[in-house]
């Protein structure tokens, strides 16, 4: 099922992303928080350069998402992650932070290189601002 309505978007709002990015991989739906795009779209104009996204929306069912203990920030529309590798993934963390994103997962080892950006609150399970790398 694809859902291919997001009342709550304009996405000419972010001329830089299409809505087909951001869809979930595993269901088609698209739930994106407008405050975290319009804060993607400001960090992609500083950063001045394409952003491939290759994960935005996750719906709960999807095999990423339905493995933890508890949903994270895609299931909410408030996460992607970022193809990027070298000095460019270290440029776009540096005005990420810059930008208020409080999640901020690194990927640079292996083929799949990428930056996870979230914009979550602070919780007692989720402490923000954070910074991790993935294994």
């Amino acid at each position: 099922m694809r859902e291919t309505t997001q009342s709550a978007l304009d996405w000419r709002r972010y001329p830089n992303f299409r809505p087909e990015e951001f869809r979930c991989r595993h269901t088609g739906r698209l739930r994106m928080d407008p405050g975290f795009m319009e804060r993607l779209q400001r960090l992609r104009s500083a950063y001045g350069r394409s952003m491939v996204i290759t994960s935005g929306y996750r719906d709960p069912t999807h095999p990423a998402e339905a493995a933890k203990t508890s949903s994270g920030a895609h299931t909410l529309g408030r996460a992607c992650d970022v193809a990027v590798h070298g000095r460019d993934a270290l440029d776009l963390v540096v005005l990420a932070v810059a930008h208020g994103f409080t999640g901020i997962g690194v990927q640079q080892r292996g083929l799949r290189r990428f930056i996870h950006l979230d914009d979550l609150d602070a919780t007692t399970d989720r402490p923000r601002p954070t910074l991790w790398s993935y294994a």
